[in-house]
């Protein structure tokens, strides 16, 4: 799986990774876009208070469903789904 890790504010490294397996109650997806926003451009320019690098960026996700389990959302392999990936903490500001 291919990454782009940002080191260092201003560093970026492209890098391979084991691609994740697949998890009772997840879905595994096949990234087929990925968005770079205003978060990212600011942990890159080292302005961003609440990351700690290393860090992969890009969160703005879109891709196919390539295995999934039961779930109650009547989703399917094959499925195009785009991705919110954060999950927060209900306590602080970030």
């Amino acid at each position: 799986m291919k990454t782009v890790i940002c080191q260092t504010p201003g560093e970026l490294v492209a890098a391979e990774q084991k691609q994740p397996k697949f998890a009772p109650g997840k879905a595994l997806i096949k990234m087929e876009r990925l968005g770079i926003c205003g978060t990212d451009l600011h942990a890159f320019g080292g302005r961003q208070p609440f990351f700690s690098y290393p860090r992969v960026l890009g969160h703005e996700l879109a891709g196919e469903i390539v295995e999934i389990g039961e779930n109650t959302y009547d989703m399917h392999p094959g499925d195009m789904v785009a991705v919110l990936p954060y999950q927060e903490c209900g306590i602080c500001i970030a």
